[in-house]
């Protein structure tokens, strides 16, 4: 199975936010850059969701989702941002979010890392899209 130790993060727990929860993620790892990946993003509520691009639509062949990247000094950080996404084995499904590894580019750069992220699970439909990709709360 393949393993990283980055996380691309797009919402609530980026480097601008100070809420206790994002605290304790930021003092936990630290910020290698801006970073994007290939997707749809959505005003949930106070909070985004992510979706991967639609296969089968060159609608959105170029919708990025924006945010940072992250190393984690420990692994176990893992699930602690888990309970805060609510998609740990403890928490009830259907799950609002899954965590899965996806392919992140650095922007200003040439690099592309594998990190895990954090997409929406659920039907966006009806749900705000957040057209240019970057969460703002």
């Amino acid at each position: 199975m393949m393993r990283s130790d980055l996380l691309f993060v797009y919402g609530t727990l980026m480097s601008t936010f100070t809420h206790p929860n994002a605290m304790q993620f930021h003092a936990g790892a630290h910020c290698v850059g801006a970073a994007q990946m290939p997707g749809l993003l959505y005003r949930i509520s106070w909070y985004p969701g992510a979706t991967d691009r639609p296969s089968e639509s060159n609608q959105f062949a170029e919708s990025w989702v924006y945010g940072e990247l992250w190393r984690l000094n420990d692994m176990q950080l893992l699930d602690v941002v888990d309970r805060y996404e609510e998609c740990s084995p403890d928490d009830p499904s259907p799950h609002e979010y899954q965590r899965v590894l996806r392919s992140i580019h650095l922007i200003g750069t040439s690099e592309w890392q594998i990190a895990w992220v954090y997409l929406y699970q659920l039907d966006p439909r009806g749900l705000e899209s957040i057209k240019d990709g970057r969460f703002r709360a």
